[in-house]
């Protein structure tokens, strides 16, 4: 998926009598726009030492060896003076080449601090548990390697070169991305667990809660960060409304396909530690389009229609299997969205027998009953 990587560090917790605010950060990124063809000497420790380096490296490093801190300071130091390296994994050239366009994208995104602020507490506020009050830091970096949204972490990186062509016509898409992503920063302080990581899944109930986990957050995360009806020409607008209005328009496939590979785990046990990242990557990776990210948007929305906004939270917080369990019962109510249709019966199966796997209960129905 493309992705827009702007570096946006998004820093959710609970705070003590705090108001829900979101803080747009530019120092990162004008550092560097100092930098660029200055002809300054570097001192590396600047950016080695830095967290926000540090972590966007170690994401970036998951994907190819070619991400090291050693090839970030070499791109940094051709572009103090004014160069472009042959190979530029991080694309420091775009602080040399559109320099002008990303110093007007930093400071149209300024002007419009207030409004995205208030787009994005809008969106989020009604989905949050009672009296949770959050602060999210937005941190804008002129240096990244793709397009879209990453975490690592607390932090949260978009993309400043993919943005600067068109940042206007980016604006409704970069609203609703800092809304998913922020979402997800304080779903960290309030929602349940996986029982592994995806990389230490060896069981199947290990796969099946990881898999539930997955469709509940990130089809939250989409639900409240919706791209189908955005405004805006810019390069990421375009492919994340096309995306989303794809994947809707075959949500029956995508409902079935979950299915499927939930089955699949119960095809091979022995060989699911090897099995499980593909099983995973091809309900849920941006490269096959996140088909199970827009079931589990269709699935909030059902259950927000059924139950209210703040059943949303209140299932988050359970294991996972229950969140499928509310979106189950709330089909049964004979008063649905156009776009939703019944679990099909594996996943009902499966979520039943994760739940009764649980050493300790806690039923759907403590937040699903008015």
């Amino acid at each position: 998926m493309y992705r827009i990587l702007v570096i946006l560090a998004l820093i959710a917790c609970a705070l003590p009598a705090r108001a829900q605010t979101i803080d747009i950060d530019i120092s990162q990124a004008s550092r560097l726009l100092e930098i660029a063809c200055s002809n300054q000497a570097i001192d590396p420790l600047e950016f080695s030492t830095s967290s926000i380096v540090q972590k966007q490296v170690a994401h970036h490093r998951e994907f190819a060896e070619r991400f090291t801190m050693e090839n970030y300071l070499k791109g940094l130091e051709a572009a103090a003076h004014c160069k472009v390296l042959e190979k530029d994994p991080y694309r420091f050239r775009y602080l040399v080449q559109q320099r002008p366009l990303m110093t007007k994208s930093i400071s149209y995104l300024l002007t419009k601090r207030a409004d995205l602020t208030n787009r994005v507490r809008s969106n989020i506020a009604p989905y949050l548990p009672e009296g949770f009050d959050f602060e999210s830091k937005v941190i804008i970096a002129a240096a990244s390697f793709s397009c879209g949204g990453f975490s690592k972490d607390e932090l949260f990186y978009i993309d400043l070169p993919c943005l600067s062509a068109d940042i206007e016509g980016e604006y409704e898409a970069i609203a609703k991305l800092i809304s998913h992503e922020a979402y997800h920063a304080m779903q960290n302080a309030f929602a349940s667990k996986p029982m592994v990581d995806e990389k230490d899944v060896r069981t199947e109930l290990q796969a099946w809660d990881y898999m539930f986990h997955r469709l509940a957050i990130e089809g939250s995360a989409s639900f409240i960060g919706d791209m189908r009806n955005i405004k805006g020409d810019g390069r990421y607008a375009k492919f994340s409304r096309n995306l989303a209005q794809r994947n809707f328009r075959q949500l029956s496939y995508n409902f079935d396909l979950l299915a499927f590979m939930m089955e699949a785990v119960a095809h091979d046990p022995d060989g699911l530690a090897k099995r499980f990242p593909k099983i995973y990557a091809l309900a849920f990776d941006g490269g096959f389009g996140e088909p199970s990210y827009f079931v589990g948007q269709q699935m909030t929305a059902e259950i927000v229609h059924s139950f209210g906004p703040g059943t949303l939270p209140c299932l988050l917080a359970l294991p996972p299997e229950e969140f499928a369990l509310g979106y189950h019962k709330a089909m049964a109510d004979d008063d649905n969205l156009t776009k939703s249709e019944p679990l099909p019966p594996s996943i009902v199966e499966i979520a039943n027998r994760l739940k009764v796997s649980r050493l300790t209960s806690r039923n759907t129905e403590i937040c699903t009953n008015s």
